[in-house]
Formats: structure tokens, sequence, C-alpha cells
């Protein structure tokens, strides 16, 4: 690089791995388990890329959050059966591992990552009486710790090779501070704490970067979760690990031999973590006390969402039966079905519209697809009671409709240009939707962003899903 020094590798770092990394952490920092709409939300972030929603459904299926065996096909169950704070740290990991571990990462890199993981895990544990949000934050805080030296060994800059070179096995931040300050002009603290500043990484990360002796109960957490990671290397046994496990026992008010159980297990559920992003490296690396394998790296590779996929269907089909049996809420339900649509059935965009209290307006509720961000202020109509009007005739007819099929000629000539101006598209899949025999809304389909041409094949899983929800609020109506 030609230029050396904090502004510099701000503006580097900025310019690459920082837009494609924040875009997602961001995101994902701002939801909050407290809102009742954040696991939609949540939802809508993970199946916005293939990549992690094929990594969350994996790790959701795993022995560790799984126990029972039984199958979770969608993200949405993926939430409510590993938990929400549990599935955002999941996606954080996995972001932070595929921007820094693409290309071909030095053992350095790979070392920094596990060292990350592992005190990640080891914080967030000894969080015992923590709420899950507290746990949450210590958790990314620790994984992110040392994001700025690992986005400068992920850059590929000529810098690279000599900092590798430099630093020794074993040396401490310090040393690898001064090291960097000499050969790419600025410390890692220093420039962790500008990259903290400008993507907004939070106030524990911060904390943790500058200790002093008013810290917060996790700040706390995070450095003992790093010096777990370090002195674990040294044998479990160790004096080092065997000062760590009394300090431990003061913080969790815990006996020592509880601690020693706990910090051991963390490490082996960190190796656990290591193998479900398939890296054995990264496994080899912690001090796990079981035999861990990673996972087939062709088993994470996204299939495409955007094909018809009958056996993905009526499994996706017979987990909303089972979810609705057991009573979860419609929120829920409703971000699964679109889930469905969208992954099942393959259409690319999908859209649940409702009326408003008035019942003038129908507007868009839940989204999914590319492209769909604006649709939650622009997909909007007013409902004209004429028998001209298009929702009119919609609701008239009561049953999916493929509006651009020549079966459906008077529905398809009664669309206003008001609606192509919003999706841009002629051809898409609608049905009413009703609770009591009163409608309530829509459900909308397309292949907007593809702009390929419907058959009958996304009509067909069009309609089971159409009638799945219209039984879900059957029943539902009927127990309430």
């Amino acid at each position: 690089m030609d230029k050396k020094g904090l502004a510099a590798w701000v503006e580097r770092l900025d310019s690459e791995e920082g837009v494609v990394l924040t875009s997602v952490l961001a995101e994902l920092n701002e939801l909050t388990s407290s809102d009742e709409t954040s696991a939609n939300q949540l939802a809508e972030v993970i199946l916005k890329d293939a990549s992690l929603t094929t990594q969350v459904l994996k790790v959701a299926n795993t022995v560790h959050f799984n126990p029972t065996g039984s199958p979770v096909t969608t993200v949405s169950r993926s939430i409510l059966t590993v938990g929400f704070n549990t599935i955002k740290s999941i996606c954080i990991t996995i972001k932070v591992l595929e921007s820094i571990l693409q290309g071909q990462p030095s053992t350095r890199l790979f070392e920094l990552m596990a060292d990350s993981i592992h005190a990640a895990i080891q914080a967030r544990n000894i969080c015992t009486k923590m709420s899950a949000d507290g746990k949450e934050e210590v958790f990314v805080a620790t994984l992110l710790l040392h994001l700025a030296e690992m986005l400068v060994l992920s850059s590929g800059e000529s810098e690279v090779a000599e900092l590798n070179e430099q630093v020794e096995e074993g040396a401490t931040d310090k040393e690898r501070d001064r090291i960097a300050e000499r050969v790419i002009g600025v410390s890692f603290k220093r420039l962790a704490l500008a990259l903290v500043k400008n993507w907004r990484l939070g106030g524990v990360l911060q904390e943790s970067l500058q200790p002093s002796s008013k810290m917060s109960r996790k700040a706390d957490a995070v450095l003992i979760g790093e010096e777990v990671s370090q002195a674990s290397k040294k044998g479990w046994d160790s004096p080092e690990m065997k000062a760590l496990i009394k300090k431990i026992s003061a913080f969790t008010n815990s006996g020592a031999k509880d601690v020693e159980a706990m910090v051991q297990e963390s490490a082996n559920e960190a190796a656990e973590v290591a193998a479900n992003y398939g890296s054995d490296v990264l496994v080899a690396m912690i001090p796990s006390s079981r035999s861990i394998e990673a996972a087939d790296d062709a088993s994470l590779e996204a299939k495409s969402s955007h094909e018809p996929n009958p056996e993905l269907q009526l499994q996706i089909l017979q987990e909303l039966t089972s979810m609705m049996m057991e009573g979860v809420d419609m929120n829920s339900l409703f971000q699964m079905i679109l889930e469905g649509l969208h992954r099942g059935v393959g259409l690319e965009r999908v859209c649940l519209a409702i009326f408003d209290k008035g019942r003038e307006v129908i507007s868009a509720k839940y989204v999914l697809g590319e492209g769909t961000d604006e649709w939650r202020s622009k997909f909007k109509f007013n409902f004209v009671k004429s028998r001209s009007g298009f929702l009119f005739q919609l609701f008239s007819a009561g049953k999916p409709t493929w509006i651009g099929n020549p079966q459906f000629k008077e529905l398809t000539a009664a669309v206003t240009p008001g609606y192509i101006a919003v999706t841009g598209v002629r051809q898409f899949l609608i049905s009413p939707i009703k609770a009591n025999r009163k409608p309530i809304g829509f459900l909308y389909a397309d292949l907007g962003e593809s702009k390929r041409a419907l058959n009958e094949a996304y009509f067909n899983g069009f309609k089971h899903f159409c009638a799945q929800v219209n039984m879900c609020l059957a029943v539902l109506a009927n127990k309430s």
C-alpha cells in the first residue's frame, strides 16, 4: 500500500472489507430481542444471504442446538428453536469468518480467528447471571476484539508478509502493536478503536480495547475470555490457568471445580462451532478435550432457492402444521410461509399485505427477497369498492390467481398501472387471505428479480402455501 498510518488504513478497510462486513453487522446490531417483530426482521436479514441461510440451518440442526434430531428446515423455526440471541451471534460469527478467512489465510490469521471464537464463547459462558442480550453483547465484543489485526492480515497488502515474518509465535498484544506501528504506521489497537467508532461496533468493545480500573462486568468478561483462550494453550493445569480459575470463581461466585468443568466444556463448544463452519484448521487450534471433525465444505454450499423444490415445500408445510399445533404466534407463522414461498417454491419476491383498520388501504406487512426493501413504504394500494376494482374482483373470486395467465383474463385486465409501477412486472401470483371468512389481506409473489416467466410448478406451490395460510387463520380463530 502506497500510504501508511491510521487514516490510510481506515480508508482502505472502509472501502472494501468494511462495506460488506459492517452492512450486515449494522443490520444485526439494530435488532433487539425485546421488539416483538425482531425475530421476523432477523429472519429477513438472514434470508437475504443464501450462504448465511445455509449456515444457520446447518448449525440449527447440529446435536448441540437440536438434541432431539427433529429436522429444522426454516430460518424462522431456527430462531424459535435455538433462540433469537444465539442465532444473532451465529450470524455475526459467520459473517466475520467469511470476511476474514476468504482466499488463502495465513497460519497467524487462522490462529487469531480460532482464539477469537474460543475467547468469545468463554466470555459469554462466564456471564452466568447476565441477560441474554448482555451475554450476546459480550460474545460479539470478544469475537471482534482483534478484528483490526485480522482485517489487516487478510487484506492482501504487501506489508502483511513483513508482519507475519516479524511477529514471533506467542508474541503479546503490546509486542504485535509495536511491530505494526513500525511496519504499517499504526498499532492494531489504535486502528481497532478507529474502526469501532467509524463502524459503530459498540461500547463494550471500545471499553475492552481501553482497559481501566473501573470497567463494567461486560468488559471484564471480554478480557477474561481472552485470557482463557491464551492460558489454555499452556495447558489446563498450567499456573496461568489455575490463577484464572480463581479469578473466574470470584467473577461467577462458583466453586473452582465447577469453573474448571465450565471452561473446558466451553472449549469443546468452541471447537464444535469451528467445526460447524467447516474448518479443520480452526478446530485443531482450539484445545478441546473431545475429538471433533469439521463439516464437509461441500455441504455448506448454498443451493439455488429460485427453482421449485417439492421436497423442501413438503418439509416446510409439515413444519408449519407442527408449529401451528404448538400455538406459535401468527407473526412467526406468516414469516415461515413467506420463507416457504421464497426457498421452497422458489419465488424470488414475496409479500404479505394487510388491510388497515379502516379497510381502505392495503399495504406490505412482511416482505422477502432481493429488491423488496422499499416495498414497506411503496407497496400500498387503496381498496376501491367497485366491481371494476382489481382488489374487489380478487376478493370476490376468493382464490389464488396467476396474473398474466390466459386462464385469468378478467383479473389480468383489471390490474392498474399502479401495481406495475411498484413491482415492475406484469406477471405475478396473488391470493386473498381470510380470517373468519373476512378478507384481511393478500399474498403476493413474483419472479421480478430475474424477470423469468412463471409456470405451473410455481403456481401449484403458491396455492399450497395459500391454503396453509387460510388453515392457520381458521385454527387460530377457533382457539380464540
